[in-house]
């Protein structure tokens, strides 16, 4: 039998690689430092004994002394004497305003481009050619080692007016190393997932697969696999194994809260990026069916429960054409608050023998849960208890109840709308990117709050679609108002 018959071929065993948890312990940024600070005590030992000079309290270094001498020694109870150079200023910097200093500061701070992987070693192989040139020289790091008045200035520059981009959830974690005071101020982050699949026959180095979303005239895309190391004799899993789904279980864990042993037990615990607005997750080389084993109650818990109703807009790139993605696309639109902003497109890239970029496409567009709006005015109209729950409303086939004692509002509607020229159609508006890569170029599109989707160019105008039945949104089993979508919590 084809071992890659894709009738016959049951779903890989799902784990991440154990030698790549290992090299990753080992890169860990903390223990790279700590290696660093150790070598270098080693070589200033080596260069104090080689010198004939031994640490003595008393011995004090005088940083201004123009002559560079190594120090002075000071008599108890008196101060080391300082040479000057004829009563001459030795400041070699200007005397700048303090404003020009910080507009500097910023300026060499602040990054055209995402900076990808902060805090942890770049990993050639998720990145492009043209990210790998850029990365090298994105910001003035080194101003931040001028001085501690430079430091505290330049590090609130540095973490708040970039933009990130995530390969691993490993250097997502390092973030909890920052200060709250960072964190908090973080809108925008993007996670780049790359599907990783291994196998132990050295003979098998690729795979071939669809692509995440068939088109006509594509050819299969060639998956990288990668070669496991043969480890002792032992009765661990072998064969052919993916880290797909789970991998986004990881990253989505790592944004709940870090620990912190300063925290105050009576206040709640901040997540990583408590200010946390928009996600961008980028699905690279995610396949269909066959080879993408189906999420489990982990990705359930996060994007329902521990993370859920915490976005304003989710755009989500690469999500394979099956059953598997249409759940996952399902489970992630939780993340979103009602009346927030839920994108799809097609794959941003692609890695075969390298991480190659896709021709840019437009957005699936939907408005998360815009009915709720109808739902509690539909129970208001049938004199229901004002304050209970709209998401029992969600459907009569959810066995438990989503929501906890905190009530989330929606998301607020947007400055600057246009006016509507519905009289009976309920909408909203939403600032939308007009592509998939032009983020920052956004049009304003209008959503039917029945529907959720946007209102297509030839209803305008048309006095027969500008019409609103909440009745068609009641369900005749229990009476209650439904999403229109059945995959919609």
């Amino acid at each position: 039998m084809d071992p890659w018959d894709h009738e016959n071929f049951s779903p890989p065993f799902e784990l991440r690689d154990q030698q790549e948890q290992a090299e990753a312990w080992y890169n860990n940024p903390a223990r790279q430092e700590n290696r660093r600070l150790a070598e270098e005590n080693l070589r200033l030992k080596k260069l104090l004994r080689e010198s004939g000079i031994s640490w003595d309290k008393r011995l004090t270094l005088d940083l201004s002394d123009p002559t560079g001498s190594r120090g002075t020694w000071a008599e108890p109870g008196k101060k080391p004497r300082r040479s000057s150079r004829s009563g001459k200023s030795s400041q070699r910097l200007p005397n700048l305003p303090v404003e020009i200093i910080l507009f500097i500061l910023e300026y060499s701070l602040t990054s055209h481009h995402p900076i990808i992987d902060p805090l942890s070693r770049l990993n050639p192989n998720a990145i492009t050619s043209d990210e790998r040139k850029i990365s090298k020289n994105q910001v003035a790091i080194s101003f931040l080692a001028t001085c501690k008045a430079y430091h505290a200035e330049g590090t609130r520059f540095l973490w708040k007016n970039n933009s990130f981009i995530f390969t691993d959830y490993l250097t997502l974690q390092n973030f909890s190393t920052l200060g709250l005071e960072h964190r908090k101020n973080m809108r925008q982050i993007t996670m780049r997932i790359t599907a990783r699949y291994y196998d132990d026959d050295p003979e098998r180095t690729e795979h071939p697969a669809p692509h995440p979303k068939p088109t006509a005239g594509r050819r299969d895309l060639r998956l990288r696999v990668i070669q496991r190391v043969q480890d002792d004799n032992s009765l661990a899993r072998r064969g052919f194994r993916s880290y797909t789904w789970h991998q986004v279980v990881d990253f989505l864990d790592v944004l709940r809260p870090p620990f912190d042993p300063n925290h105050d037990q009576t206040k709640p615990r901040p997540r990583l990026l408590p200010g946390l607005e928009s996600l961008r997750i980028d699905l690279v080389n995610f396949v269909p069916d066959y080879l993408t084993p189906p999420g489990g109650p982990q990705l359930h818990n996060l994007a329902s429960h521990d993370l859920a109703l915490s976005l304003r807009e989710l755009q989500l790139t690469g999500l394979p054409e099956c059953h598997w993605g249409a759940d996952l696309s399902a489970g992630l639109a939780r993340l979103v608050k009602d009346d927030g902003l839920f994108l799809k497109a097609e794959p941003t890239y692609i890695f075969s023998n390298r991480l190659r970029k896709q021709s840019d496409i437009h957005w699936e567009m939907r408005a998360i849960r815009a009915w709720k709006v109808l739902a509690d005015e539909y129970l208001k109209s049938q004199k229901k208890k004002k304050g209970s729950s709209t998401a029992a409303a969600v459907g009569h086939h959810n066995h438990h109840s989503h929501n906890g004692p905190v009530k989330i509002p929606a998301v607020p509607e947007e400055e600057g709308a246009p006016e509507t020229q519905w009289k009976e159609r309920r909408t909203l508006w939403k600032r939308v990117p007009v592509s998939r890569d032009a983020v920052d170029e956004r049009e304003w599109v209008e959503f039917d709050r029945t529907t959720g989707a946007p209102i297509p160019a030839n209803e305008y105008g048309d006095p027969a679609t500008d019409s609103y039945d909440p009745d068609e949104l009641v369900c005749h089993h229990c009476q209650m108002m439904h999403s229109p979508y059945d995959d919609e919590y």
